[in-house]
């Protein structure tokens, strides 16, 4: 985590909020889903914020798509101001068209030309209409620019890989699971606490039938290998019996048999 230490200057009055001449349905789209996987990537392990003012001692300010930081303290806000808050670890931008030239160029070049004074460590470019990504390190206050790819596999974005390819952005969590919108992630939560729930109440019924039968349920599966090695089983069988015999147990508490 960096800090901005700068001498005090004159304050300006500097807008909270500017219309993004470079949106285009694309280019939010990835956006949103970009953001929505960093920010389950992460969790409570990083701040992720989006399209909002990194302000720099009052005085000048350029409006990174993202933004990731260490330390600082979570919540909203309407404008980053630097100080008090650490320099952020990672920023983003999602590009479109009207970045190669003319005026959206230049505010693309003015927002890297802050953002290596600033001392962000890792700046990253999605181009999703070209399939291109770019990554931009920073050497001696200065962003400067790796060779074009179309994916990115490093640690800084908590484990989310990226891929491009003309017209898409293809987005995996970490452990490899393609991250798709919002609605599904929240679909998929709730599948699993249900899911979770369920066996939940299935294990407080099996642990309630074998107290039934006068079993400890915090050592059944010791309990019942007793019995079989008793009778001379085979241990490589008394595993298996032991399970067979617990699921008896359950069926039989859930109804599933006589």
């Amino acid at each position: 985590m960096a800090t901005y230490d700068v001498p005090m200057a004159p304050r300006v009055d500097l807008p909270d909020e500017a219309p993004d001449m470079t949106t285009t349905e694309l280019h939010a789209a990835v956006l949103h889903r970009l953001l929505a996987a960093l920010r389950l990537a992460f969790r409570a392990e990083a701040l992720v914020l989006g399209d909002i003012f990194v302000r720099v001692n009052g005085i000048e300010q350029v409006s990174p798509d993202v933004l990731v930081v260490h330390g600082a303290e979570p919540g909203t806000r309407t404008v980053y101001r630097i100080p008090p808050e650490p320099v952020p670890d990672v920023t983003g931008e999602v590009l479109s068209s009207v970045n190669r030239s003319g005026e959206g160029r230049r505010l693309l070049e003015q927002k890297r030309d802050l953002l290596g004074r600033l001392g962000v460590p890792l700046h990253i470019e999605l181009d999703p209409e070209r399939g291109v990504l770019t990554t931009w390190h920073n050497i001696g206050g200065k962003l400067v620019v790796d060779p074009p790819t179309d994916r990115f596999e490093g640690d800084e974005l908590g484990g989310l890989h990226i891929r491009c390819t003309p017209g898409d952005v293809d987005l995996r969590l970490p452990g490899g699971r393609l991250f798709t919108d919002v609605v599904d992630e929240v679909d998929r939560a709730d599948r699993e606490a249900r899911r979770a729930d369920t066996e939940a109440r299935r294990a407080d019924r099996l642990a309630e039938a074998l107290r039934d039968a006068g079993i400890d349920p915090d050592s059944a599966d010791d309990h019942l290998a007793e019995l079989a090695a008793e009778v001379g089983e085979p241990a490589s069988r008394q595993r298996a019996r032991s399970e067979a015999i617990v699921r008896q147990i359950r069926d039989h508490q859930l109804g599933r048999v006589g």
